[in-house]
Order: structure tokens, then C-alpha cells, then sequence
């Protein structure tokens, strides 16, 4: 050991003793250190490793997940095309119907007509015979 003059001082049996103890002691304050951030660092190793398990179950959850709402976003637009397509038919069967305008103009015609002005064959044949008996009355 070096004095503060810069010359060196004899250790007495007693002075290494203190100095073997100190030193004994600070091994082992650092023993005790290095295994309390051994022992921090396996907490923390479990603790991450059980963040890390959730996270993949959670990321598997998620994807089983988007997985059915792709395949109900699927069938919903499955759904719409047949839609779109119905709805396609329905327009073209309209098309070949008659327009509202189309069934007035029909029921003004047929209005016109009045029905208890037509006679039928019997009537006919029944006037005629009426017209040719008069007629050879006539002439009698």
C-alpha cells in the first residue's frame, strides 16, 4: 500500500486481515448483486415469454377471426351479384309489360265500345227473320 507521500507503508498481519475482509465483503455484495439481476433477468425472460405466448395466441385469435369475416364479407357479396342479378330479370320482365299510360289508353277504347250495343248471332237471326216477315207482309 502506497502513503500519501508516495512511499510505501508497511501492512501489518491485522491491516491485511481488514483489507482480505473488505475485500470478502465486497465479493460478496457483488455475488449478491450479480444473482439479484440473475435473477431479475429469468423474471423478466419468463414474463416476456409469457407476453410472447399470448401474443401469438392472440395473433392466431385474430386471424381465425378475419378469416371468418373474409369469408362472411364473401358470401355477402355472393349474395349481392345474385341480387344485382334478380333485380337484372325483374327490369327486363318490366320491360315487356305494359306501361301504366299503355292500360288507360286500353281502358278509354274499351269504355268506348258499349257492350250492350253488341248482339249476338241469335239476336241477328232473329231480326232478319222479324225484316223478311214484314217484308212479305209488305208485299201482300
Amino acid at each position: 500500500m502506497a502513503n500519501l507521500v508516495g512511499g510505501n507503508v508497511k501492512q501489518t498481519p491485522e491491516m491485511i486481515v481488514m483489507q482480505q475482509q473488505q475485500e470478502s465483503r465486497r465479493t460478496a455484495e457483488l455475488n449478491e448483486r450479480t444473482r439479484l439481476l440473475e435473477e431479475r433477468g429469468k423474471q423478466l425472460m419468463q414474463k416476456l415469454q409469457v407476453i410472447d405466448e399470448t401474443s401469438q395466441k392472440k395473433i392466431i385469435d385474430l386471424k381465425e377471426k378475419l378469416q371468418s369475416v373474409e369469408s362472411q364479407i364473401s358470401g355477402l357479396r355472393k349474395e349481392f351479384e345474385e341480387s344485382k342479378e334478380i333485380i337484372r330479370r325483374i327490369m327486363k320482365e318490366l320491360e315487356q309489360t305494359a306501361k301504366l299510360s299503355d292500360v288507360k289508353v286500353l281502358e278509354k277504347y274499351i269504355n268506348m265500345v258499349d257492350i250492350t250495343r253488341l248482339i249476338n248471332k241469335e239476336d241477328v237471326l232473329r231480326i232478319v227473320e222479324e225484316h223478311t216477315e214484314e217484308h212479305h207482309r209488305k208485299k201482300k
